[in-house]
């Protein structure tokens, strides 16, 4: 099989890595990192937007299956541009929305009764500040569309959140992504992320895992894209998966169909879990990151055979299979991040390394090769997986590796795999 994967950071090399495990299967990045080999990455093609280019390309060159790593390329119809050439593993643009526009996520749980947080959707500033009154502290405010995981403000401060609203409607910091902002309840619990493999009629998940989005140990500072992500979910039993089954994913799929555009790909529930209650935080259109990195080590199964049933709408499963181990990964990024953060740092003590225990692997994400030096390009630059018996020996394996093989000018949190 002949697979063109798109996208360029770790839940890319995650998904790479997993692919060339399928039988007999050729996997070409468009453009990929420093992770992965030369001859396996196309940087010429796709730089973003120019599907006519893309679809040309893999068309002349018999590709068999598009796998859409980011959301920008799915909310931009990626998948509609392609569709009618080859089978793209991700949703259509009318179904991407879900990750794309919050209001109309909002909207959308609401009318498929998917149990979710109350909001209100507002495009005025004086809007936005009679709704923050309607609402008890904790205060969220959300941008509507995509803003690289740093559009959502939570705070206890209502001076914060007004001023969360200003950037999104005044200073338009993250520009049309901001025209519209989402004032939504704060949810308590703990939270997890279930993915799963949608073939436009039924929902497969994946078991759960969880994420820490704060830079900063004990869930201090800012919230960033991930800093790290581990799996299994301890808080999470069969019964509540199954909850998760019926009432999120199954009812997200019904919804889809009735809204005419079935979804096919990877359906990201992010939840919020509290006691036997569980209610969706955020859907997204994609595999997360890091969560990939954690999740696709323990997936028993050939990811490009179910990718290929899904893009054609005939998943023949119902269960995914699990390796019985927990698995963690820790992020390492640039000093600063995800404020304002250097470029063209010597990741090679790190990158240039090879774990001597299998359980240790490494993923790259902003990162890129010149000569034989690995210099960083992003603020989260790699991810060191570790895995074990339990999440304690997960944890062991990937520190163990980060504290002998350090780099100036990066950071990692140190309490990945706790408990929230």
């Amino acid at each position: 099989m002949k697979i063109a994967l798109i996208g360029s950071g770790g839940r890319e090399h995650a998904i790479y890595w997993k692919l060339k495990q399928s039988f007999n299967s050729e996997v070409h990045v468009f453009p990929g990192n420093a992770g992965i080999p030369e001859e396996d990455r196309i940087k010429e093609v796709y730089q973003g937007g120019n599907f006519s280019a893309l679809k040309e390309f893999l068309t002349g060159n018999q590709y068999d299956l598009v796998v859409v790593g980011p959301e920008q390329p799915l909310v931009d119809g990626i998948a509609d541009a392609l569709a009618d050439a080859i089978p793209v593993f991700g949703p259509e643009k009318k179904a991407a929305r879900v990750e794309g526009s919050k209001e109309w996520a909002k909207s959308f749980m609401e009318k498929y009764g998917i149990p979710t947080a109350r909001s209100f959707s507002c495009n005025s500033v004086e809007e936005a500040y009679e709704a923050l009154e309607q609402m008890p502290s904790p205060y969220v405010v959300k941008a509507d569309g995509l803003a690289a995981g740093k559009g959502v403000t939570v705070t206890e401060s209502i001076k914060e959140a007004r001023h969360a609203v200003q950037d999104c409607l005044e200073r338009k910091v993250f520009g049309e992504s901001g025209s519209t902002v989402v004032i939504e309840q704060f949810l308590k619990g703990r939270e997890a992320s279930v993915f799963a493999l949608c073939d436009g009629t039924k929902a497969v998940p994946f078991q759960p895992a969880r994420d820490h989005k704060r830079a900063h140990d004990g869930d201090q500072g800012p919230n960033t894209g991930g800093m790290g992500a581990v799996t299994p979910v301890e808080y999470i039993d069969a019964k509540m998966l199954n909850r998760i089954q019926t009432e999120v994913l199954d009812r997200a799929m019904k919804g889809f169909a009735e809204e005419g555009c079935p979804y096919k790909g990877l359906l990201y529930a992010g939840l919020m879990i509290d006691g036997t209650d569980v209610n969706v935080v955020e859907f997204n259109c994609r595999f997360g990151d890091p969560e990939t990195q954690a999740l696709l080590p323990m997936l028993d199964e050939d990811l490009a055979e179910l990718m290929m049933q899904c893009a054609k709408g005939e998943l023949k499963t119902d269960f995914l299979r699990f390796r019985e181990l927990a698995s963690i990964v820790v992020v390492v990024a640039a000093d600063g991040y995800p404020g304002s953060y250097a470029k063209g740092i010597d990741m090679s003590n790190l990158l240039n390394s090879q774990p001597d225990n299998p359980a240790t692997l490494m993923f790259h994400a902003g990162t890129e090769i010149d000569g034989n030096v690995i210099n960083s390009t992003g603020g989260r630059i790699a991810g060191v997986v570790g895995s074990g018996i339990n999440i304690d020996e997960a944890r062991k394996e990937a520190y163990a590796f980060l504290d002998s093989h350090s780099v100036e000018r990066t950071f990692f949190r140190r309490d990945i795999g706790s408990l929230p």
